[in-house]
């Protein structure tokens, strides 16, 4: 398998071609490439080909990790079959040029000892570090509202019919400093760091009509906000939580009842509620997510492969930490 360069009229279509490769992602897009561009990353697109055509594709992002060094990180891809996922990473460490110290990518490929053992014979591995979630849950948006409902544990189920009779209001906006106001709520309240609010005007001027705000009301007071972003028939949830406000009336069931129902409307087919714990920190969440039935994928993780040899020590002892911290 060799990589390429994409040609101009290849970027140009990007996006579209993407959505023909086995596994489109978000994270593959030319929005995420223009979002991450505002931190310092930038993007390089690759072709992945053999004597029999076109067999992936793969958006690379580049950054500088010390001075005259750079990281080349390919988050959820390459875009490619499973078993051509070892020969898509080496043919991509020999496209790459210029002083990297190594290349990271985290596809969506189902965990396999067959595939561990196939990478490692092509001086790719896992690392210990991982920069996307590695287990989430995936919701079939295929099935009719009742068959989704049923799917669902009875509390779940109750909690949003709950919502609906008490009264819960929800809504799509556009206001992003809404958003954001709740959203600080939220991290305040469970003590984590969130984006400022530029960084959410960056994300709609990147995706435009395919993101999406939802908020929850009761009584005239925002209790809770979702953003999702869609690509072809697959959304996103991002980013989103509960002011802890009302919780009788128990308005973020239905907000994500009602997330799923717009998806479905808008022809998504299957809806990402991006990440499940990995620790007790986050068992909660994991809890309440897991309510509203679904299938839990897990991934393989972040793979690591040397790009210029001499170089991979310093990824190794120093620049995990800080890529998981910026990717």
């Amino acid at each position: 398998m060799r990589a390429r360069l994409a040609t101009d009229q290849e970027a140009h279509d990007w996006d579209r071609l993407i959505l023909e490769t086995p596994r489109p992602h978000l994270l593959q897009s030319t929005g995420w490439a223009a979002l991450k561009s505002g931190t310092a990353w930038r993007a390089e697109r690759f072709v992945l080909e053999d004597d029999g055509g076109r067999r992936g594709l793969a958006q690379v992002l580049r950054r500088r990790v010390a001075p005259g060094l750079e990281l080349a990180y390919a988050p959820r891809g390459p875009l490619c079959e499973d078993a051509a996922l070892p020969d898509a990473l080496a043919a991509l460490r020999r496209a790459l040029h210029g002083m990297l110290v190594g290349l990271v990518a985290d596809p969506e490929a189902p965990e396999s000892d067959e595939l561990v053992a196939a990478l490692a014979r092509r001086e790719v591995r896992r690392s210990p570090v991982y920069i996307q979630p590695r287990r989430t849950l995936l919701i079939d948006l295929t099935q009719d509202a009742e068959t989704l409902l049923s799917a669902m544990r009875k509390k779940t189920r109750q909690y949003i019919h709950k919502a609906e009779r008490e009264g819960v209001a929800t809504e799509t906006t556009t206001d992003l400093a809404r958003f954001h106001r709740l959203l600080r709520v939220v991290a305040e309240r469970d003590r984590f760091g969130i984006h400022d609010l530029a960084y959410f005007a960056a994300l709609a001027d990147a995706f435009s009509d395919a993101m999406h705000v939802l908020m929850a009301r009761i009584d005239g007071e925002d209790v809770g906000a979702l953003l999702v972003i869609r690509l072809g028939d697959r959304a996103w949830e991002l980013f989103g939580g509960w002011s802890g406000a009302h919780a009788e009336q128990r308005p973020f069931y239905l907000l994500k009842w009602r997330s799923l129902m717009l998806m479905q409307q808008l022809g998504v087919r299957r809806y990402d509620m991006w990440g499940l714990a990995e620790g007790k920190e986050l068992a909660g969440v994991e809890n309440f997510k897991l309510g509203f039935g679904g299938e839990v994928a897990t991934w393989i993780g972040a793979l690591e492969t040397p790009v210029t040899r001499p170089l991979f020590p310093l990824w190794r002892f120093g620049a995990r930490r800080r890529l998981a911290g910026t990717a």
